[in-house]
């Protein structure tokens, strides 16, 4: 049995041969652009070959003919057309006003083909094609701090050396800002960026102290002055400087100062004398007189003798008179012709005990100053100190006729009298003084001792009574009334005086005695009883006040009140004898025997011999034996 044939339907047929045929027409395509794609790659090739043989074989052998720079030597730019040579690890400072090129670059090749500029902070190679202003690049550039940046220079790949360029503002550009800036701080702070980048500028510096100055930061001013007078060594620097440490507190470069500041100034002697006025307004006439010695090489000649006679002064300030007479000296050596010297010499003489050498100097003085009441004070006191009164006396008389008003002349002369013993002369002077000077409490008090130790009792109680009326307070004019007033038996006026005393001081007793003694003289014991209970009841603690308040009773012949004040005593003082034995009195005199005998044994236990307890004890016990 033959088997059967499977038929392939034709349309699968047609399909399968169309995908035969599409098979081999991409087999042959491909087949082409693989021909062609190898013709082209040869025909690139021998193009390739071609060229090489015919341009870059000889360009090659030409450069390798050839030195290739292998080192920078220079740079030249063109900065604002002016030309400036760089050399390698060189730097040009530009401004970011300034218009930059470069010109040239020198290498240590004979040919500079194909040479660049690169930087890593800008596009450097373009200063190699034409002009370009600087702040093309930073366009912003406002920094205090220079900005520094580095250019290398290439040879192809190969960097054959750098060199820098730094951008930086001028000082007149901060300069230009402080002016146009309207707070005082700004405008120090762009002037202090200004001095930074001109140190030595002195305009400049001396704007800068300036605003430090209207700040009143002196310390700064003066530091800044210090450069300025560096370099511009002028008079109205120094001024500025001497200022700037006095008002800063450093005095001694302050003096430094002044001494450059009077050298300079020639005959001009104004900063000499401010000088001087520096020195007395430090009061401290040690350290001006340590620094004038150390320093009087300093001074130009003609200042010295005037430095002397400073000196003088400064020394007489601190008692060294040996050393004033020196520099006075040394003054007058010096052709000194201020007459004060010689008054100053009589009294550093006088000072010294020197008497005899002291009044040459101030006759001296006088024959150049026939009038100086001073002076004549001066010579007054050295003759009483020479023992020469008739002399005081003349001197100060002649001053008196000289200068009626003169009150220093007439107190001299009065002192003189009051020394002499010489009362009656004293007394006329002290009538001229108080006449001068009718509202001085110390002369009208002096006049009233004196007139009481004249016993001219009525005048002294005037002068003293002058003294209340200018002084109410017054206790030593007030104490003396009081004895005047007793002296003239007038002890009504004194008990009132006293009276105001006690007010002015309550805790005086002495005051109480003396009023307990007037009451008693005037017999004014109502009175005086009740002066003295008020003065208890402010000062119960007081034991005086107590007694005399007892005493005024007993005086009254009060005597239960009188015991009661004395009772308290001997609570208050137990052991004490005088209030033991008044007390005892008491008691016998109101017929209180019995308490009268307990206290005067009291006495006896305290002093066996007291001759007052002795006798009342025998008494009274007598008196109860026979009765």
């Amino acid at each position: 049995m033959q088997t059967m044939r499977r038929k392939i339907p034709i349309r699968r047929l047609e399909q399968e041969r169309l995908a035969a045929l599409q098979a081999r027409e991409r087999r042959r395509r491909m087949s082409s652009k693989a021909k062609w794609a190898v013709l082209l790659l040869l025909l690139v090739a021998v193009i390739a070959g071609v060229t090489y043989g015919v341009f870059f074989t000889p360009y090659t052998a030409l450069r390798n003919m050839l030195p290739v720079p292998n080192k920078l030597i220079s740079v030249v730019f063109i900065v604002n057309g002016v030309s400036h040579s760089v050399p390698a690890e060189g730097t040009l400072v530009v401004h970011p006003d300034d218009v930059v090129s470069v010109d040239d670059i020198h290498t240590d090749g004979k040919f500079n083909w194909g040479l660049r500029l690169t930087s890593e902070q800008f596009s450097a190679n373009d200063l190699l094609e034409g002009r370009r202003d600087i702040k093309e690049f930073w366009p912003d550039f406002e920094s205090e701090d220079p900005l520094k940046v580095v250019v290398d220079v290439m040879a192809g790949s190969q960097s054959i050396g750098r060199f820098n360029m730094v951008v930086r503002l001028r000082a007149r550009d901060w300069v230009k800002k402080a002016q146009e800036a309207e707070s005082p701080e700004a405008k120090v702070r762009y002037y202090e960026r200004a001095a930074r980048l001109a140190s030595h500028n002195a305009l400049i510096l001396t704007n800068l102290a300036q605003l430090y100055a209207e700040q009143d930061q002196w310390a700064k001013a003066a530091a800044t002055y210090e450069k300025v007078a560096a370099t511009s060594n002028t008079i109205p620097i120094l001024q500025k400087l001497v200022e700037a440490y006095q008002k800063a507190g450093k005095t001694n470069q302050a003096l430094a100062a002044y001494i450059k500041l009077i050298q300079k100034s020639g005959t001009d002697k104004e900063p000499f004398y401010g000088f001087i006025s520096y020195l007395n307004a430090k009061k401290n006439p040690t350290q001006a007189a340590s620094f004038l010695s150390t320093n009087l090489k300093s001074f130009p000649k003609s200042y010295r003798p005037e430095i002397h006679t400073y000196l003088g002064t400064l020394y007489g300030q601190q008692g060294e008179w040996t050393k004033a007479i020196n520099s006075y000296k040394r003054a007058l050596a010096g052709g000194v012709g201020n007459p004060l010297i010689h008054l100053n010499l009589g009294e550093a003489y006088s000072r010294i005990g020197n008497y005899r050498q002291a009044e040459k100097s101030l006759l001296t003085y006088l024959k150049m100053k026939p009038k100086d009441v001073d002076a004549r004070l001066r010579l007054a006191a050295v003759y009483r100190k020479r023992n020469k009164n008739k002399n005081a006396i003349r001197t100060l008389k002649g001053l008196i006729k000289d200068n009626p008003k003169s009150l220093k002349a007439h107190l001299a002369l009065v002192d003189l009298y009051e020394k002499l013993n010489r009362d009656k002369e004293a007394a006329a002077v002290y009538e001229a003084i108080a006449k001068l000077s009718p509202d001085n409490k110390v002369v009208h008090y002096n006049q009233g001792v004196l007139y009481y130790e004249m016993k001219q009792f009525d005048r002294a109680a005037k002068a003293f009574s002058q003294v209340l009326k200018l002084d109410k307070k017054d206790v030593d004019a007030r104490e003396y009334l009081v004895e005047v007033y007793r002296k003239k038996k007038k002890p009504r006026q004194a008990l009132a005086v006293l009276k105001e005393l006690i007010k002015l001081r309550p805790d005086h007793w002495p005051y109480y005695a003396e009023a307990f003694e007037l009451y008693d003289q005037l017999k004014a014991y109502e009175e005086m009883t009740k002066t003295f209970a008020s003065a208890v009841g402010k000062a119960p603690e007081k034991p005086e006040l107590r007694y005399f308040l007892g005493i005024s009773y007993e005086k009254r012949n009060l005597l239960v009140e009188a015991i009661h004040q004395f009772e308290a005593l001997v609570k208050m003082a137990p052991k004490n004898i005088d209030y033991l034995v008044h007390l005892a009195g008491l008691y016998e005199q109101i017929g209180k025997t019995e308490n009268a005998l307990e206290t005067y044994q009291k006495v006896l236990d305290l002093d066996p011999e007291n001759p007052e307890a002795q006798e009342n004890y025998l008494r009274l016990k007598m008196r109860e034996i026979g009765g």
